[in-house]
């Protein structure tokens, strides 16, 4: 795939919508969904099993970890997890567990070619394996072999790196995408920096805080006064790849220039908002200089309890691209961060008391310019085996 001409394709559908009325792409038909598929905690604790440590998830992307000793720590998933750049140029991941006594392994991301135990010392490779401890006649007979790290299954493709924090079989990247592998492959996803991370508390349900992420129906009056400032209100492309998904809308100022003859389009731009299943979703957009390629990402973690989540949300630059000083891209960070913030979260949080309160068999609605958000509850509810309630 050349992601130039997905955008030429894109946009020709955009300048269908942009004819006449204005409309979008919409789904068969109305949905209901209960309030209890929020709230209720046996539902949340399965999401949290099978989701969160079942399924492989997005941790971050090669420039990440440019280099041999580089490691990340990735709490969230309710799994303490610590992943490493290799020896081998490889990614490894590991229960952040010293085998001697349970104690956390890394507590810092300094690069290291040693994982290094803060309690009595015992070191550990880059591949997992016990090669230094203090007094080592004190462990005489203790085969090492048996006492190395516990290892995870990591996978990196395509610029991506995916973690799953439950032992088990290797990832299969390409097949975990599906129909959307060659799109990301496309974006070159391998060449993102990261300029900034923010990790933000959410006081409701995982699935009530991702829902505005997978939606642009309440853009216009939500974000009246930030988002919706720039873009063609109620005109959105939606794109289903199984269990992952794409949308994207037009700013002003491209719909007034696909009112010209294609020849007069833009050539480049692409700009979309992407959903890995279960819990992540990735905008490329650009900077305010309105050409450097930016892409803001932001996972969503159930929390201590079922009205409870954890969001971080980090923004890239794509390396070479670009003359946008790393600082003014930091600014845009603040900006969206902001925006999610004060206004996504901040409708989420409030919402969590009457979601929690309402009546059983309340059931919400789901239109027709929400089929994603239909198509994720459902696919929500397939992966954990517990159908959504009637």
């Amino acid at each position: 795939m050349r992601i130039a001409d997905e955008w030429r394709s894109m946009l020709r559908r955009f300048a269908e919508h942009l004819r006449g009325e204005r409309t979008s792409d919409l789904g068969a038909a109305t949905m209901t969904v209960a309030a209890s598929a929020y709230t209720d905690p046996a539902r949340f604790e399965l999401e949290r099993t099978r989701l969160f440590r079942e399924q492989p998830l997005l941790v971050g992307f090669s420039r990440d970890l440019p280099a041999a000793g580089d490691r990340m720590c990735f709490d969230e998933a309710g799994v303490p997890v610590v992943v490493a750049r290799a020896e081998d140029g490889g990614v490894r991941a590991f229960l952040n567990l010293c085998p001697h006594r349970g104690t956390r392994l890394v507590e810092t991301c300094e690069r290291s070619r040693r994982l290094t135990c803060p309690l009595h010392g015992w070191s550990f490779d880059l591949a997992g394996r016990l090669v230094g401890m203090a007094q080592p006649a004190a462990f005489d007979g203790l085969d090492r072999a048996r006492h190395g790290l516990v290892a995870l299954p990591a996978a990196e493709w395509a610029g991506m790196i995916f973690v799953r924090a439950t032992p088990g079989p290797a990832i299969d990247v390409p097949g975990f995408l599906g129909t959307m592998a060659p799109l990301l492959e496309a974006l070159d996803l391998g060449r993102l920096e990261r300029v900034r991370l923010d990790r933000m508390p959410v006081a409701t349900n995982w699935k009530a805080a991702l829902d505005t992420f997978a939606e642009a129906y309440h853009v216009p009056v939500l974000h009246a006064e930030s988002l919706a400032t720039n873009l063609v209100p109620f005109v959105m492309l939606f794109d289903h790849y199984g269990r992952h998904h794409r949308y994207s809308g037009p700013g002003l100022e491209l719909a007034d220039r696909l009112a010209r003859p294609e020849a007069e389009w833009p050539t480049g731009g692409y700009q979309a908002v992407h959903y890995l299943f279960p819990n992540t979703t990735i905008a490329f957009t650009h900077a305010f200089d309105g050409a450097t390629p930016v892409a803001s990402m932001f996972r969503l973690f159930p929390g201590a309890s079922v009205g409870e989540a954890v969001s971080l949300g980090s923004t890239y630059r794509r390396a070479g691209e670009g003359d946008v000083p790393d600082e003014q891209i930091s600014h845009m960070h603040d900006v969206v961060c902001a925006i999610v913030r004060d206004e996504d979260y901040r409708v989420a949080n409030a919402s969590w008391p009457s979601l929690a309160a309402a009546p059983p068999g309340l059931r919400l609605v789901l239109g027709r310019s929400e089929p994603l958000l239909q198509r994720y509850h459902r696919d929500i509810a397939d992966a954990i085996g517990l159908p959504l309630p009637e």
